[in-house]
């Protein structure tokens, strides 16, 4: 087990629920930062959810996808919407080094939780913001989720489906969007603390969804402005052929993704039995070769073709021949994935009732850090009285809370 911490002696308070933010402030406890997770009564929505919307255990006893979020941290219930459970916050606010959220501005600013009331209070607090949509704008107020803050509002559903007749919007990956803002999140908060080191100052790092979308999927939304005029949906034909998936013959499918096409395109037109299009004119330049009439009949003999073997046979191939391609792997294959293990990015977790599965992990990795061991994530108000004692409250005082529901403990 490694005790190496990146973060040691940094003290985070995270009041989020869900994936986007819960998702840093797994990073941020990983390397070693102290990550106190704040939770109404109940606890948050995703303790719960999953077993609903993915069939997977959310107990106390088995709860993956609520670990892959919030493992490593500390829990601790407490009511907001009373005065001494916003004084318990401010006390814990008092000795951090970061605040992250995804509450709404307007809740923030009701319980004096937003950037201005805390900035002023706590002049050296990185205050870290996720919103749906941002903060400006008729749509500031609007509530998003990545499903349509990410996926839906930046196009990528509509455009990115194949056009074809009775096609449906393409499904969004669950979560996804969530990640990738958290991440961004996530290094806006590293540099605002890199800089306090120099300015003593704390800073107010913010992200939406919404924005986040927009800069992933910049490759796409950049050359479909009206300027270029670039199209978008495409029906199969109008793919580039020599980056599509194709079906073997097992019923598989395989990709390519050659994008130097005049050094590579004889070598897999000979590997795909195509010898007699080498020195065809259409073929033999990109420029002819992306005509949509020339990438059509490419695209259907390359199809004919690809089903003469199996997907794994194809990959040997092209492999061997340094062309860039890999099977359509399905989710489930992940598990079992020797790439995927080796490198860390998949490790066996033994739940708390014995219960085992392959849990996903962050990809970025420290050579000073190592491999911290996997943990599960803190029972519902698991931490409460040692993260009270801590900021100094008395046995008596905590139990005055207790007795009056402004915290909770888990018994």
């Amino acid at each position: 087990m490694c005790e190496k911490k990146l973060l040691s002696g940094i003290k985070v308070v995270e009041l989020s629920t869900y994936v986007a933010v819960p998702a840093a402030g797994r990073i941020l406890a990983e390397w070693g930062a102290e990550v106190i997770k704040i939770e109404a009564k109940g606890g948050e929505l995703w303790r719960h959810y999953p077993e609903i919307g993915f069939q997977v255990p959310s107990n106390e006893e088995e709860n993956p996808l609520f670990d892959l979020y919030n493992a490593y941290k500390k829990s601790l219930v407490l009511d907001l919407k009373t005065e001494a459970g916003r004084q318990v916050m401010d006390d814990l606010l008092d000795s951090a080094d970061i605040f992250i959220t995804n509450n709404r501005v307007k809740s923030l600013k009701q319980n004096g939780l937003d950037w201005e009331s805390l900035h002023a209070k706590y002049p050296k607090l990185i205050y870290g913001l996720l919103t749906g949509f941002g903060e400006k704008g008729p749509d500031a107020s609007k509530p998003g989720f990545d499903m349509v803050a990410y996926w839906v509002s930046s196009g990528f559903m509509m455009d990115l489906r194949i056009d074809a007749d009775n096609n449906y919007p393409i499904y969004p990956p669950f979560g996804v969007g969530d990640v990738t803002t958290g991440s961004m999140l996530l290094t806006g908060i590293l540099a605002a603390l890199y800089n306090r080191t120099k300015t003593g100052l704390g800073d107010k790092i913010s992200t939406s969804l919404y924005g986040c979308a927009i800069w992933t999927m910049a490759t796409m939304n950049c050359p479909a402005q009206e300027k270029y005029n670039y199209k978008y949906p495409k029906k199969r034909t109008e793919g580039t052929p020599l980056s599509l998936p194709f079906r073997a013959r097992d019923g598989e499918w395989i990709s390519l993704s050659v994008l130097d096409y005049e050094r590579y395109y004889a070598t897999v037109f000979h590997l795909l039995g195509l010898d007699d299009l080498i020195d065809d004119p259409r073929f033999t330049t990109r420029k002819a070769y992306v005509q949509p009439e020339n990438k059509a009949y490419l695209i259907e003999r390359m199809e004919a073709a690809f089903l003469q073997k199996d997907a794994d046979e194809w990959c040997v191939l092209l492999t061997q021949a340094d062309i860039v391609n890999d099977k359509l792997m399905h989710f489930r294959d992940i598990s079992k994935s020797e790439q995927a293990i080796v490198n860390h990015n998949v490790e066996e977790f033994t739940f708390a009732n014995g219960e085992k599965a392959m849990m996903a992990r962050p990809p970025v990795q420290s050579e000073y850090l190592g491999f911290p061991e996997l943990k599960a994530a803190p029972l519902l108000g698991a931490d409460t009285l040692d993260i009270l004692k801590k900021i100094g409250y008395s046995q008596e005082k905590i139990e005055k809370l207790l007795q009056e529901g402004i915290v909770c403990a888990h018994e």
